[in-house]
């Protein structure tokens, strides 16, 4: 059994922002089907975003892939008739600190816990562009909602400092990471092969990113971590968790493998905890903790 606060899960595995369609039957028929412990929405904004044009995502390597589809969701209102029996998680943003707040308060009643997202690269205006102003915008939500709020920071050089705001201005935890800007070039054009030209990448070559990123940010602050970034089985379901995950998101694994990947991760994680007579809890921060 994990604890995130007052939520209690019997398994690390969700599935995390940018997964999962914008249709309400499939978010229900994923959750009763494959019952992963949380669902994450895409992040949810006050009004429609139409997404970038295409090509909005591609794979470049095996297990890797970039994508900039911008944000693009139905608005806030997509989740007044919303109901699944998984533990469901809001990502919400904004193109200022209102807006989210505004956002913040009208997922709540919907949501078990309310993600920020302040750390998408594709669109300008939003995501990463205000993790700047991450202390009012977690002050003024946290005044104002009664559902647990986590931050959605990126692998940034001043991770710690951003972090650390987050904490401070009274955020319940952090969602590391979200995805690493990149370019890609069509050689036969010579010009970017993404619409937005730069996107964010996703996939197995950001695992040892997250894995440093949420290792560093756990050893300053201890805080609670959804674990985010190229677990594609159970052995990096395991390394998030020891460097101080306690939930762990599964994301282009879905995209490259199917969402049969859930159960073949949570069969395989199942296995090695019985091999080794282990409980989740005894992972959690083991290799952090010396």
């Amino acid at each position: 059994m994990i604890n995130l606060g007052t939520l209690n899960f019997n398994d690390p595995i969700i599935i995390p922002s940018g997964i999962i369609p914008d249709v309400k039957k499939v978010i229900q028929d994923i959750c009763t089907k494959y019952k992963p412990s949380a669902i994450t929405t895409k992040t949810l904004t006050k009004n429609p975003l139409s997404p970038h044009n295409p090509p909005t995502i591609l794979k470049f390597h095996d297990n890797c892939y970039i994508n900039a589809i911008g944000l693009g969701n139905p608005g806030m209102t997509f989740i007044n008739d919303l109901h699944i029996g998984c533990k469901l998680f809001i990502s919400i943003g904004g193109k200022s600190v209102q807006e989210i707040k505004e956002v913040a308060e009208f997922a709540q009643n919907k949501a078990d816990l309310l993600e920020i997202n302040i750390s998408s690269p594709n669109r300008k205006g939003y995501g990463a562009s205000l993790a700047n102003d991450v202390y009012k915008i977690v002050k003024d939500v946290k005044g104002s909602v009664s559902k647990p709020v986590f931050v959605k920071l990126g692998p940034w050089d001043n991770i710690l400092e951003i972090a650390g705001k987050a904490l401070e201005a009274g955020a319940d935890g952090l969602t590391l990471i979200n995805t690493l800007k990149g370019l890609l070039i069509d050689v036969e054009s010579l010009e970017p092969i993404l619409t937005y030209e730069t996107g964010g990448i996703s996939g197995k070559c950001i695992y040892p990113l997250s894995l440093r990123i949420i290792s560093e940010v756990y050893k300053e602050y201890e805080p609670s971590i959804i674990g985010v970034g190229g677990v594609f089985s159970y052995k990096e379901v395991i390394g998030l968790m020891s460097v101080g995950a306690k939930l762990v998101g599964i994301g282009t694994a879905i995209i490259d493998k199917g969402y049969d990947i859930i159960n073949e991760i949570r069969r395989d994680l199942d296995l090695y905890l019985n091999q080794k007579g282990l409980k989740l809890e005894d992972i959690i921060g083991k290799a952090v903790k010396r």
